[in-house]
This record gives C-alpha cells, structure tokens and sequence, in this order.
C-alpha cells in the first residue's frame, strides 16, 4: 500500500479483530508526483501566467453578473463584492451541503445560473493547473502510470503461466492532485474544444466536469478479469465503469477491452513517458 503522508496517522492503526498491524508504505515520490517534477512546478504551479484562462474569465461578464446578483440579495454596493467574495460564499454553501447536508444561509446567495458559473471557473483552474491545459500536468504521472502497468503487467503474467497472483489487490491513496492528471495521461474526460475564458456558453455539455469526476473520496479502479484464457482490463471511476478511449468498439460486453488491447492503445506511453526526461526544466535535445 502506498498512502502519502497526510493519511499516515490515521491510517496507521491495529486491526480491531485481528489485532495486526496494517502494513503500508509511504511512497511521496509515487503519489505526490507534482510535487518532485521541476517542469511542473516552475511552469505551471508557481506562474502565474498558466492560470491566464482562469484570470480573464474571473473578470468576464459572467462572473461580474454573479457578483451583481449577490449584491442586489445583500443591498450593497456592486463594488463592496469582489470575485474572491463570490467564489468563497459559493464554496461555504457547497462545504456545509456536502457535510452537514444542510442548505446553508450561504447557499440563499445563489441560484442554479450563479453555481452553473462558478462550476465552470473551478473547472477552468483545474484544466489548467491539472490537466489538459497544459502537457506537463498529465506528464508529472508519468512515475504512476508506468507503476499502475508494471503492477498490471506482473499480474498478467502470473496469470498466463498459471502461477497464483502474488499482489492479487493494490491500494494507493493520494489526493485528486494525483488522480487527475493520471485521468488525464490515460485520455478520459477530453472535449474536442479546450475549456477556455471565452467559451462558457458553449461549453454546458462538457464531458469535463471535476465535480463528477474529482467527488470526495473520488477513487480510479482498474481490475483484471481472466475470461476464459482472455484477459480483459475494466475501469471504474468512483464506482462506475469507464470506457478507455479509443477503445470504444472494442470494449466488450462487460465494458472492459483486452487487456493487449489497452496495452497497444497506450503504446507509446509505455515505451516513453520518462518521469525524469518530461520533468527537467530545460529538457536536452
């Protein structure tokens, strides 16, 4: 198991029936990737000019229109709300519904319009700081990805020769800093058009949406079925199947393409895709 640091403590406990302690590994390197990949640090994490998309639509008619409305429910001044404002009265009604199930004085500040708004302004932050706004974002995953399949691979192998599976289940629990861009990397979730400051009207039926993808506890399942000889790959977000892209006619009845299959399809990934070579500053010719 590799749990990062924030989850150690509570995590590290005694079996209550067993009275076994539970074994893990603390791997930050493994699961804390964005952390140790220079290029993504330096040219996205710490610039700000990365979050340019976000920074004109924080200032686009749209969300001046929301401020506007709160405003108006408060009888204040339309300068006396800032974005900043907004954005944090937005974010105390989603935390105390989510929480305590309740609907939060904060939450009487918005209507439906008002939250369709500042979903997309959190979306926009995160397509750009960690995922397809930027190609080191999914690149950091590379150390992840190329893990995942090592495990994947291992397990196959076993399989086919007839061995029992030494590693039958792998748990790694990181943050949706480390699940993202591994989502992104492997293709899911990406629009024919970018998500961008200037297109938010047309962007309603926008496959990516981090408050379905990125929930609480959101959780990325990958399992290996044995059927009859063929071995088959099945993804689950958060407990729902998912279809690998680009394997859409090939998936399966169960939703779950060849395991060979998904292993051509992310080819070139897994004959490069080096963690060292995309997180260099300035990368050698």
């Amino acid at each position: 198991m590799n749990f990062s640091t924030p989850q150690k403590d509570q995590l590290y406990r005694k079996n209550v029936d067993t009275d076994e302690e539970i074994d893990y590994e603390v791997n930050d390197a493994l699961m804390r990737f964005f952390d140790k990949c220079t290029r993504f640090v330096e040219t996205v994490d710490k610039n700000q000019s990365a979050m340019a998309e976000l920074d004109k639509f924080t200032s686009s008619a749209e969300m001046r229109r929301v401020q506007e409305k709160i405003a108006d429910r408060l009888l204040v001044p339309y300068s006396h709300i800032t974005s900043d404002m907004a954005e944090a009265a937005f974010y105390l009604c989603a935390y105390e519904l989510a929480i305590k199930t309740i609907n939060s004085p904060w939450c009487q500040l918005f209507d439906e319009a008002d939250a369709l708004v500042l979903e997309y302004a959190n979306d926009l932050k995160q397509f750009w700081k960690r995922s397809y706004g930027h190609d080191i974002n999914s690149k950091s995953s590379c150390i992840l990805f190329h893990d995942v399949f090592s495990r994947l691979d291992r397990a196959a192998n076993e399989i086919r020769s007839g061995s029992n599976v030494t590693e039958a289940a792998t748990i790694q629990v990181g943050h949706a800093d480390t699940l993202l861009p591994l989502l992104t990397l492997l293709g899911f979730f990406k629009d024919s058009v970018p998500l961008t400051s200037n297109n938010y009207v047309t962007q309603g039926q926008r496959a990516f949406r981090t408050s379905r993808m990125m929930p609480y506890a959101a959780n990325l399942v990958l399992v290996l079925y044995d059927c009859s000889g063929n071995l088959r790959l099945q993804a689950l977000l958060n407990e729902r199947p998912l279809a690998f892209p680009g394997l859409a006619d090939n998936q399966g009845e169960e939703g779950a393409p060849l395991y060979q299959d998904v292993r051509d399809h992310y080819g070139e990934l897994l004959q490069g895709c080096d963690f060292e070579k995309e997180c260099q500053l300035f990368p050698s010719k």
